[in-house]
């Protein structure tokens, strides 16, 4: 009897120095958030933003890398969400974890892709032969735009991450359907997920685009680009169910191999073959390690890093709007109203400086739009669904 409580009591003690290391490690603010992962999602949009402008040769080369951290992230929190449901109530509720997404994800969605369906009609209706808006609006607001041209250039990685919405959960139930008994269904995960990987890894191999710029035959294919997500998921399922592996592996040298990792991108375009195939999965790979490290980092107010953290936080936690609306920022607003200053000189005559500054601007005006739609119309939905839809992992 005695042994049996010498291994209770060590086991508790254990326990509560990891819950202890990990309250250390993981800061959140005042509603429940982890600012660490806000501030990888700020340095994921800032990528993006840095990709699709051109303040700097660089930021633009390695910005694509951005989605591939949104991918890892957004594996990682949404898969903690079903872990979390699961640990506390034994069970995962399907229908709840939809809506509550649905709210997330669809009014936001749906409205900049009507808002935008509605300029490019304006912009192009008139111009004969151009693709129907309204088809393109369909292939976006069916979330086909990983496959197939859609009313923008960028909606093709929230397609993947709808696709992984609807799969992960599923996924899920199947493992707890095969063992119902257990504590932990889920530890064929590592097997899952290295099946995923390789089968990406082989698909992106054998992929045949006509150019560098066929995207939708190597790039944006959700069949060729899920494995970053279910990396992610990998790292949701260690840290739930294998806290202490993580902790003695998030140390410094897993940071330094993240980043070498993630150096191919400095040194190849994403359209050349050895990028676009293992170079991928070592990017992913690279930001899981770096994501691992972040969220084990011995974070404090007053820290070194308390100020950058704390700004990039403050972007993350708008970048799924700031990632909506961006595309309709540099790729329509931007060049109207550089092409009305080039030929009629207003709102204000063009020079060479403004040439240089409109890339800047406009990265501001995006996180700025981004900010304004959040509150306006993200928020109150966030609202409206916590209330009549109450999460079920919120910290009681």
């Amino acid at each position: 009897m005695s042994s049996v409580q010498e291994v209770v009591r060590l086991e508790l003690h254990s326990t509560s120095e990891e819950i202890q290391r990990i309250s250390v490690a993981t800061p959140k603010t005042n509603s429940d958030r982890n600012k660490v992962l806000d501030a990888l999602r700020g340095v994921a949009i800032l990528l993006v933003l840095g990709r699709h402008t051109f303040i700097s040769e660089l930021w633009n080369k390695v910005g694509w890398s951005g989605v591939d951290l949104f991918f890892v992230l957004s594996g990682f929190l949404i898969s903690g969400l079903l872990f979390q449901e699961f640990k506390r109530f034994g069970n995962i509720r399907l229908k709840s974890f939809w809506v509550r997404r649905g709210f997330k994800i669809y009014p936001a969605f749906y409205l900049c892709t009507a808002v935008q369906t509605l300029v490019y009609a304006l912009m192009f209706g008139k111009y004969p032969g151009i693709p129907s808006p309204l088809h393109l609006f369909l292939i976006d607001a069916s979330y086909l735009s990983s496959y197939f041209v859609g009313i923008s250039g960028h909606t093709w990685s929230l397609a993947i991450e709808e696709h992984f919405y609807f799969l992960l959960p599923l996924l899920l139930l199947a493992l707890i359907k095969l063992r119902p008994d257990k504590r932990d269904p889920f530890t064929l995960i590592p097997m899952v997920f290295l099946i995923i990987a390789t089968g990406c890894l082989v698909l992106r191999m054998a992929a045949r685009p006509t150019s560098h710029v066929d995207y939708y035959h190597y790039l944006f294919p959700t069949h060729l680009r899920m494995d970053a997500l279910f990396c992610g998921v990998m790292v949701g399922y260690l840290y739930h169910f294998r806290p202490q592996f993580l902790i003695r592996l998030a140390r410094w040298p897993l940071l330094v191999a993240g980043l070498m990792l993630l150096s191919p991108m400095y040194c190849m375009n994403v359209e050349y073959w050895h990028m676009y195939t293992w170079g991928l999965t070592c990017t992913y790979i690279g930001y899981a390690c770096v994501t691992i490290w972040a969220i084990h980092m011995p974070y404090r107010q007053g820290h070194l890093l308390t100020f950058p953290v704390e700004a990039l936080a403050r972007i993350g936690f708008y970048s799924y709007s700031i990632y909506l609306w961006h595309w309709l920022v540099v790729f329509y607003l931007r060049p109207y109203i550089r092409a009305k200053c080039i030929t009629i000189g207003r709102p204000f005559a063009w020079s060479s400086t403004l040439e240089t500054w409109q890339w800047p601007a406009s990265v501001v005006l995006c996180i700025l739009v981004g900010i304004g739609t959040a509150i306006i119309v993200e928020q109150p939905f966030l609202r409206l669904r916590d209330r009549w839809f109450p999460s079920r992992t919120r910290a009681i």
